[in-house]
């Protein structure tokens, strides 16, 4: 029998910032169980990961999110709303509040929600990248009067 040896070539590990942001009333229509304590309008998760590539770094990041979820859902109880006066819970408090939770679809909802956006960058361009954002949007701002006009006066040949 031969053995033959083999070996991956090291990849350089680099930071990126991964953010995925949760928008209740976005098209998904998913995420009527944004907790409460967000405004009920947003949840907006930021992590930090290390990885060889954009990609890689993605799909740690969407696993972290995912398992930070997980966590806050596990809070179930606490949160349910006719329930909030109470310190104690009897276990058929308990059952009751799970039995709902399954009822309403609650876990499965939650962990399916797909996030409204995901932004991905390596932490070395993020000051490159900000900069970039703030002047698009100066640009876009600065030509708002003449997109303006220039819609009334598609308007004004139209019925015409």
């Amino acid at each position: 029998m031969e053995v033959i040896g083999m070996s991956s070539r090291k990849r350089n590990m680099n930071k990126y910032y991964i953010v995925a942001n949760y928008m209740a009333e976005d098209s998904n229509d998913d995420k009527s169980f944004i907790p409460d304590d967000n405004d009920g309008k947003h949840m907006v998760y930021r992590v930090e990961v290390w990885s060889d590539s954009l990609i890689n770094a993605i799909n740690r990041g969407m696993e972290i999110i995912t398992h930070a979820r997980a966590e806050t859902m596990a809070d179930y109880i606490n949160s349910n709303p006719m329930y909030m006066e109470q310190d104690t819970f009897t276990r058929q408090d308990i059952e009751d509040i799970y039995e709902q939770a399954v009822e309403i679809g609650l876990f499965q909802n939650w962990l399916a929600m797909q996030p409204t956006s995901i932004q991905a960058n390596r932490a070395d361009d993020e000051d490159k990248l900000i900069d970039m954002t703030v002047d698009n949007v100066m640009h876009h701002a600065s030509h708002i009067g003449d997109d303006a006009e220039d819609f009334l006066k598609e308007q004004d040949n139209d019925n015409a």
